[in-house]
């Protein structure tokens, strides 16, 4: 038997993510991202507003994490060429993924932008970064812990709650899990991510909770929700979305670990708003009245079709 976090890795990251995850309307799930340019224009936007503010100090690089198909760095990117394009000689666009298939489609997307690619984030030293990324940390493998019990799978891809790792019950005590999802492998990415980058602000949109006290692992195919708990787990052995609710408590608990600043944290709505949603939008009416009403439509799908799991979480390391 092996235990639940090595199964997941390989499920998502052996399996799915490595064949290309199905994700928009017509995949498995749905991101921010799917429902158009928007949300990636108001991310540029709050980039830019924090360069002008000078908490973001020129020259530096902006860094994404887990691009799928490379359409937020895209909107991103192609925001910031109608906002400022002298800003692009002082900034170097990186984009970490570590599986071919998905680099090989970030690279069409991404044709008509200058942009680096690199397998893993430990493969270079940033010195000064602006650092996004959207769902990733739901990405990352778990245990699921019961009490001073944690889930081993067998060969079968049997389910079975066995006496916990004593190392595991530890960590999960410092942040007061009995039960749920913990991720060793984000504790893992903090480690690397704090020896990568000197100076960072980074980012993150994600759905999660804090003080978890229930599983949240589910499956997403086609659009449907699956109770891990429920299904005969070789139907959808990497070939559908395995995911679960972010641990907020433990991301802060991290972020306070590395003496990093949180700046923000809110739900996603929220700060979409306040990357200045208003202004975009009259923007785009002088311009184009098809751009504002495209806006529109966009803005009623992430402001209230994303239930209230999804976050902003944004923090700094050095001033």
């Amino acid at each position: 038997m092996e235990e639940f976090s090595k199964f997941f890795n390989s499920w998502l990251h052996d399996g799915y993510y490595k064949n290309y995850a199905n994700i928009g309307k017509n995949g498995d799930f749905f991101t921010a991202i799917s429902v158009g340019n928007l949300f990636g224009s108001l991310l540029a936007k709050h980039f830019l507003n924090l360069v002008n503010k000078n908490i973001l100090k020129l020259p530096l690089q902006i860094v994404e994490i887990g691009a799928n198909e490379g359409y937020l760095m895209h909107d991103f990117a192609s925001a910031l060429i109608s906002f400022d394009k002298n800003i692009f000689k002082d900034i170097e666009i990186f984009i970490v993924e570590p599986h071919e298939k998905l680099r090989n489609i970030q690279k069409n997307t991404l044709k008509d932008i200058e942009f680096t690619h690199i397998k893993n984030l430990n493969d270079y030293k940033f010195i000064n970064a602006f650092i996004f990324c959207n769902e990733l940390f739901d990405s990352f493998s778990c245990e699921l812990i019961e009490n001073e019990k944690m889930a081993f799978v067998d060969e079968n891809k049997n389910l079975h709650f066995l006496n916990a790792k004593k190392d595991i019950l530890k960590k999960c005590e410092k942040i007061e899990l009995l039960k749920g999802e913990f991720s060793q492998e984000l504790e893992n990415f903090f480690e690397i991510l704090d020896k990568s980058c000197e100076k960072f602000i980074f980012n993150t949109f994600d759905y999660g909770v804090e003080y978890p006290n229930k599983f949240s692992i589910r499956i997403y195919k086609d659009h449907q929700v699956y109770s891990l708990f429920d299904i005969n787990l070789n139907d959808y052995y990497k070939i559908s979305d395995l995911t679960y609710n972010v641990n907020f408590t433990h991301l802060k608990y991290l972020i306070k670990k590395f003496n990093y600043q949180l700046l923000s944290y809110k739900k996603q709505n929220l700060a979409l708003i306040d990357f200045g949603f208003e202004q975009l939008l009259n923007d785009s009416l002088k311009i184009n009245e098809t751009i504002y009403n495209n806006f529109l439509k966009q803005a009623k799908n992430l402001f209230f079709n994303f239930d209230d799991k999804f976050h902003f979480i944004e923090f700094q390391k050095g001033e």
